[in-house]
């Protein structure tokens, strides 16, 4: 009798663990029914969704010319331009010029202390006519053979050597002048009156700008690209927003064997020479021959990605693509079916970049296909697309005035 009332606890227990693993396995069976139903009707109103047209803007490519060019860098110098330093040490005796002054060629700009110079060369002046009349005495008495051909010889080179002694004088009392050189335009003057300067010590600055011109340098591989007369445009971080016309004026007729390059000079139209100064540095492109039906876009059609670079060509959608989204009851866009294209990713080659347009190397791009200029970052290969009726940013340049 007691054994009985033992087994009753346990069956009961047993079958309440069986009753509730049954009701958590119908619970979680519900729940993974619910699912299954939930995404089966998701997919079915997703399918029945129409396929989403993502707004762009597009041009057409157009035939156009491009004219390439050599970018490079150089230096701005004057015509004519030299430091004048002194030739010989000295006390400044007089400034007869002023900081920034214009002078002409010959124009004495400093002299230095002569005072012995000049001393001496009056002694030395003063002796000629003697030596003169001494040597023409001779001369005379030669004749009637009353002095000696040696006494005559003396006399000659006595009167030659007093007359080369005045020469180097006066030639020392210029050499102590300084002098412009050429026509021109005076910088900072670098000494003050009284003050004692060695051979060599710069004084002024001397420029003639009545052209400009620029040095830079080139590759040699490019050497046969360059001529004389050939268009050149500089542009100068101290003149922002300006372009300066220039034409290359002189070739260098042999390589720089420190450097392989070729240096080049180019020189600036005259209305332009005036807003450039000595040193300025310069950013230089060198126009080559233009070529003619080349395959021009903007540089904002032109994506990137891991393997290069590319862009969207559009295409017309085929009948099969229209009566599909016409056929869809969903689809807003009925009205506007002929604006609407696949967008097709195609692999692109940028040969050159100038502003905001890009030549592009022969290939899948042609000329008179219509290509995307805007709203790229939602596309991907093949997506419905629909064109807007506007120009995208970044495809026509801006209204610039310049000198090219």
């Amino acid at each position: 009798m007691t054994q009985i009332q033992t087994d009753k606890p346990k069956r009961s227990h047993a079958f309440l663990l069986k009753m509730g693993l049954i009701v958590t396995v119908l619970i979680f069976a519900g729940v993974i029914g619910m699912n299954m139903a939930k995404n089966a009707m998701i997919n079915k109103a997703i399918a029945s969704m129409p396929e989403n047209a993502n707004p762009v803007t597009a041009m057409t490519v157009e035939a156009k010319e491009w004219t390439p060019v050599i970018e490079t860098t150089g230096l701005v110098r004057p015509n004519q331009g030299a430091m004048l330093s002194a030739e010989a040490a000295g006390t400044i005796k007089r400034i007869l010029v002023e900081s920034g002054q214009t002078v002409r060629k010959g124009d004495v700009l400093v002299e230095l202390d002569n005072d012995v110079e000049t001393a001496s060369l009056h002694a030395a002046e003063a002796q000629l006519p003697a030596a003169r009349l001494t040597y023409q005495r001779y001369a005379n008495l030669i004749k009637s053979q009353s002095v000696s051909q040696v006494e005559l010889d003396n006399a000659k080179a006595n009167l030659d050597q007093i007359s080369a002694n005045i020469g180097s004088l006066k030639a020392s009392i210029e050499r102590r002048k300084i002098v412009a050189p050429f026509d021109g335009k005076l910088g900072i003057m670098q000494v003050n009156l009284g003050q004692y300067i060695t051979m060599g010590t710069q004084i002024v600055r001397v420029e003639d700008s009545s052209s400009m011109k620029v040095d830079f340098s080139i590759s040699q591989n490019q050497l046969d690209a360059l001529f004389i007369g050939q268009k050149v445009t500089a542009t100068s971080d101290a003149r922002a927003g300006e372009t300066f016309a220039a034409k290359i004026t002189a070739l260098e007729p042999a390589i720089n064997k420190n450097t392989g390059l070729v240096d080049v000079q180019a020189t600036f139209e005259p209305t332009d020479a005036k807003k450039l100064l000595s040193g300025m540095f310069a950013r230089l492109r060198v126009a080559l021959p233009t070529q003619r039906n080349q395959v021009v876009i903007p540089q904002v059609a032109v994506s990137y990605n891991m393997y290069g670079e590319f862009a969207y060509r559009l295409t017309p959608l085929s009948q099969e693509d229209k009566d599909k989204l016409l056929s869809n009851e969903k689809f807003a866009l009925k009205d506007k079916i002929d604006e609407l294209y696949r967008a097709n990713q195609i692999t692109v080659f940028t040969k050159e970049r100038q502003g905001i347009y890009a030549q592009l190397k022969d290939g899948d791009i042609k000329i008179g296909d219509k290509i995307v200029t805007g709203g790229q970052q939602r596309l991907s290969n093949g997506a419905l697309v629909v064109v807007a009726d506007k120009s995208g940013v970044g495809t026509t340049q801006p209204a610039t005035k310049t000198n090219m």
